[in-house]
């Protein structure tokens, strides 16, 4: 239960410090006074958004902290969970200041808001006149009912399996379309692979083309000039060089015994002539290997220009690149065979998800209709305790085409106030007086299911007054002997049922207007309930009145 609230810098509250008890507690004040500006503070604790707007002084940062009792929730492992101090008595604390930065503490360790959110939202359950209008919502009534058969684990299990389910559609979905877009392509990768194939490609093949086309275009030449070099080196009869070196030779051989510089030369003569004699025997050689093959250099040429003609066409520079090309081809080639294995695999894991969803979901529909007969059965009982004893209130469920996010199901709620009158969408015939007790009489039932330890009714008597607020009055003191409820109301006759009263006043100062929160004695209550009864002008007999349903409905 939440035992303590205090809070700092916010709005127009400067500092307060509440504490609550057991029981139905209950919050009064003018319209403005600033009941609205504590719930706000409170939902802070639940993890609402900060806004640097809420600082009374923006200097300063604003802080709300509350205590809870929590010894009997059994909440340790999810303290154990998240690596957090347990305590009996624990303490939760968000803080914001000037540049929006908000902080929050459970137990004095900083947490971030998904934290916040899951403890609190197992402590507390704050209902407002607003979440009235969520009757409409097929989510909502579809949580109600699901916190009614207490299965939480089963949608947390069915989320869990339609998150991975949801994740390997759009896998599949992406890589069957990466598919189809490979195949498309398959045929021109397989044929260009299949041409590069043809085209019997070789590393450097191009440039030894090149060199191979350059030499038969200028064969001629090429060997005509080689031919008169042998010629003038070795066969000219009367100026071979290598005749006129080797005479050189002869000359000096003689004076090789006279001293050494003659016989280092007579060694050099001696090597330029072998040296010579091999050039002529080489140019001559090549000479006889230089072919004029006009035919040759038109096969070369083909060749060539079919290099070039691929290069072109797959706009590469060289043979290489085409080479790797090909390379890349055949690897995406095989890649795409992978991916259709993959694609295979991943299908008939999305499909097994998909059956285990259909399981859960069915699972999870089974439940609910199993609690329907008595949920209507105790909604018709409840509401007949808050002078509504004609009313018909029905729960249809039916079935969705698909998985959605919650099953399949989808549920309406049908309400009729009078007998004789058909049950219809509650949202769409009940008035407000009568989806205000719709609203408490499923908030109770639900609350007495999942034992939440607090719940706060702000303002849920809208429509209602008279014999009914009485009635209404009646099941929140009937509901707090299990739960601390928390009411914030407008009427004298709920007012009265408290077990504890505060009120929420405004005090106007020379420079600024604060909220402020007193806990009422037994006198101060009557003189408030008074009020509230008969307006400013307190009468004996308003006092008196006062009294009495104080009494009356302790009683």
């Amino acid at each position: 239960m939440l035992r303590s609230l205090q809070i700092s810098n916010y709005a127009l509250i400067r500092s307060l410090d509440i504490s609550f008890s057991e029981g139905l507690t209950v919050i009064t004040g003018e319209t403005g006074a600033g009941k609205s500006i504590l719930m706000g503070a409170l939902g802070l604790l639940l993890g609402n958004r900060a806004d640097t707007e809420v600082l009374f002084d923006k200097q300063k940062k604003c802080v709300v902290e509350a205590q809870f009792e929590i010894r009997d929730l059994s909440l340790q492992p999810f303290f154990e969970e998240q690596d957090l101090d347990y305590q009996d008595i624990t303490t939760i604390r968000r803080e914001i200041n000037e540049h929006s930065r908000s902080r929050a503490f459970i137990n004095d360790t900083p947490v971030n808001l998904n934290v916040l959110k899951e403890l609190s939202s197992r402590l507390i359950d704050i209902h407002s006149q607003h979440q009235s209008l969520l009757l409409g919502d097929p989510l909502f009534r579809l949580g109600m009912l699901d916190q009614y058969a207490r299965n939480a684990q089963l949608r947390h299990e069915y989320r869990q399996t339609l998150t991975a389910w949801r994740q390997a559609d759009r896998q599949c979905r992406t890589l069957r379309q990466q598919c189809t877009d490979e195949a498309l392509q398959q045929e021109f990768r397989q044929y260009t692979v299949q041409e590069l194939d043809q085209a019997a490609l070789q590393p450097g093949e191009q440039e030894e083309l090149e060199q191979q086309i350059r030499i038969l275009t200028h064969a001629e030449d090429i060997k005509s000039r080689l031919y008169r070099a042998a010629y003038a080196l070795s066969e000219s009869e009367q100026s071979a060089v290598v005749q006129q070196l080797r005479a050189v030779r002869s000359e000096i051989e003689p004076l090789a015994d006279l001293g050494t510089a003659f016989k280092e030369l007579q060694q050099r003569l001696h090597t330029a002539c072998v040296e010579l004699e091999d050039i002529a025997y080489d140019v001559s050689l090549k000479e006889q290997e230089v072919e004029v093959n006009p035919q040759e250099l038109e096969r070369l040429n083909e060749r060539l220009d079919l290099l070039n003609t691929l290069q072109h066409k797959y706009q590469v520079a060289s043979v290489d690149e085409l080479l790797a090309l090909k390379e890349r081809l055949e690897a995406e080639l095989s890649a795409c065979g992978d991916h259709q294995e993959q694609l295979q695999a991943l299908e008939q894991q999305r499909q097994q998800l998909y059956d285990q969803l259909i399981a859960q979901a069915r699972q999870l529909s089974q439940t609910r209709e199993k609690v329907i007969p008595t949920l209507r059965r105790e909604m018709t009982e409840r509401l007949a305790l808050l002078a509504m004893p004609n009313a018909t209130f029905e729960i249809e469920l039916s079935r969705l085409d698909h998985p959605a996010d919650e099953g399949i199901d989808q549920v309406l709620f049908r309400f009729s106030a009078n007998k004789g009158v058909p049950a219809a969408d509650v949202a769409k015939v009940a008035s407000g007086g009568e989806i205000s007790r719709l609203m408490l009489s499923l908030k109770s039932i639900i609350t007495d299911s999942v034992l939440l330890p607090t719940i706060i009714f702000d303002e849920i008597d809208t429509g209602i007054s008279g014999e009914t607020a009485l009635k209404v009055a009646t099941v929140m003191r009937q509901l707090a002997q299990n739960h601390q409820v928390i009411a914030i109301t407008h009427l004298p006759q709920i007012a009265a049922s408290g077990n504890q009263h505060l009120l929420v006043y405004k005090e106007t100062h020379a420079s600024d207007t604060v909220t402020q929160i007193q806990q009422l004695d037994d006198q101060e209550r009557e003189k408030t309930i008074a009020t509230m009864l008969s307006g400013e002008k307190i009468s004996p007999s308003a006092i008196v009145t006062a009294r009495e349903l104080i009494q009356s409905l302790k009683q």
